[in-house]
């Protein structure tokens, strides 16, 4: 099973006049397939082939799901990984970017509670053996069918791209 979901995934909002977290949501569940996507265009020209080539078909509605996504990317993992919770779809960056042990996998485990996957762009991320404690890895969150089909493409970036700003 690509999903591994046990007790779930609740939603806590953090009230002021009471100053505590309070459960806003029980049992999120997120979509299994989503119309948006969050990752950084402007890196486009960079992307491995397979990468743009899933871009390119999602956006003109000839992915599996037959329905045009949407770009929404904000560059924060947290506002892009929350959105993708509510709404389905997927968030994520195809570089070595992201820590697998203190990063990827604490947000797989999160999503995995709400239903959806956790990918490196090839396997789970959940089931990956750390080499390193600062290991770094592509990352790929969401939703469960939108992830299998994201990963029928080759959507890993190799080597070490130095961005210039």
């Amino acid at each position: 099973s690509r999903s591994a979901r046990a007790a779930g995934c609740h939603v806590f909002t953090f009230d002021r006049t009471r100053r505590a977290y309070v459960l806003s949501q029980r049992a999120l569940s997120i979509p299994p397939r989503g119309q948006i996507y969050s990752l950084n265009d402007a890196r486009y020209f960079d992307w491995p082939q397979g990468l743009r080539d899933y871009i390119d078909n999602i956006r003109q509605a000839r992915g599996q799901n037959g329905v045009q996504y949407s770009a929404r990317y904000v560059c924060s993992l947290v506002a892009d990984f929350h959105r993708t919770l509510l709404y389905g779809g997927w968030a994520g960056n195809p570089r070595s970017h992201l820590r697998l042990v203190y990063e990827a996998n604490p947000l797989a485990m999160v999503v995995e509670e709400a239903g959806g996957a956790a990918s490196d762009g090839r396997r789970r991320v959940r089931g990956i053996q750390p080499s390193a404690l600062h290991q770094r890895l592509p990352l790929f969150l969401g939703s469960v069918d939108d992830l299998a089909e994201l990963e029928s493409y080759d959507v890993q970036q190799t080597g070490e791209q130095v961005y210039t700003v």
